[in-house]
């Protein structure tokens, strides 16, 4: 993190009253502690050494500094400004005005996580590590805009997807009519979520390996794919800055999932303080494949009106591309 960027956010945290100097540390203490911890995946005693406090001591001020980053994520974690989407999709001709009305990405990703021995099961993945599957949709200028962390390792995506839209306390931010958000084929293709052309050629890689897009459906999908990219490479730069995802530490799994958000937050604000992070630098253009996209599976779909719907739109993009190659 830039220097600029912490005396930004200790600054944040003192004027609002989310953190506050003790007698024997400062609030810059606690930030540099919590972040060694998620930044540097270390461990209490290795902060006891490096701090020079106690063991007690140091967890306190982690879950007071959590805290205080969940307060920030309720603020900067937040839908997409709608007056903005077009001019950051207007920044690639390509995808204008074919995708004009597409207000993010979404998608769900792994993050590690330490389960009790009788609750192992739901959560142990392929590779055999218990995980936690995180929901998240993004922005395009690589910024979180909705999170719904703790589900089991083993639930598929669109299960997630479903059952977080229909509890309201959830508070999903479902597209307006006529916007949505791009989503891979383990969604089902309905109103809101626009999922690429199935049984056809989608991952980028799979383009760069081959010959380029042959019809309207590749043509499709390989766009489609190439936007829909931001969402893996923003789980890319999160990843990359909070190693503590590959690797949680042993905490209650109500800590787990709340440092998913806190590091969420923590990079929202990274981006919206410093554009020349050289992580987001080194993301900004660089397609990353999705890391479950070998394990992905269909969702059961029931045909309905929304689906139909959405499969015209998707029809009338596919369309319009293919008329403009």
């Amino acid at each position: 993190m830039d220097g600029r960027v912490f005396v930004g956010l200790v600054s944040l945290f003192r004027v609002e009253g989310w953190l506050k100097d003790t007698r024997n540390m400062s609030v810059e203490e606690q930030l540099a502690i919590f972040l060694s911890v998620v930044g540097h995946n270390v461990r209490n005693r290795y902060c006891q050494d490096r701090f020079q406090h106690s063991g007690e001591t140091i967890s306190r001020h982690f879950r007071k500094v959590l805290k205080a980053c969940l307060k920030l994520s309720q603020r900067i974690i937040q839908p997409t400004d709608l007056s903005q989407t077009p001019n950051q999709i207007l920044s690639n001709s390509r995808y204008y005005p074919a995708f004009k009305d597409c207000i993010g990405a979404l998608d769900g990703t792994l993050v590690h996580a330490i389960i009790e021995t009788d609750n192992q099961v739901p959560y142990r993945g392929r590779k055999g590590d218990c995980m936690q599957n995180v929901l998240a949709v993004c922005n395009f200028d690589m910024l979180f805009t909705y999170v719904m962390a703790g589900w089991e390792g083993t639930a598929h995506d669109s299960r997630i997807l479903s059952d977080t839209i229909r509890d309201p306390s959830n508070r999903f931010p479902m597209p307006p009519n006529g916007k949505y958000y791009l989503v891979d084929a383990g969604y089902t293709n309905r109103r809101g979520f626009l999922a690429p052309y199935r049984n056809v050629r989608y991952w980028l890689g799979d383009y760069r390996r081959g010959s380029g897009p042959h019809n309207k459906e590749e043509l499709f999908n390989y766009f489609h794919s190439s936007l829909r990219n931001v969402i893996e490479r923003t789980f890319g730069v999160w990843k990359a800055r909070f190693p503590i995802l590959k690797k949680m530490a042993p905490y209650p799994f109500g800590i787990q999932v709340r440092i998913v958000a806190a590091t969420m937050a923590i990079h929202n604000y990274i981006r919206m303080s410093n554009l020349t992070d050289a992580l987001f630098e080194r993301y900004q253009n660089t397609a990353v494949e999705d890391e479950n996209a070998t394990e992905q599976q269909y969702p059961i779909v029931q045909p309905d009106n929304e689906q139909a719907e959405m499969n015209a739109t998707r029809e009338e993009i596919a369309n319009l591309l293919y008329s403009r190659r």
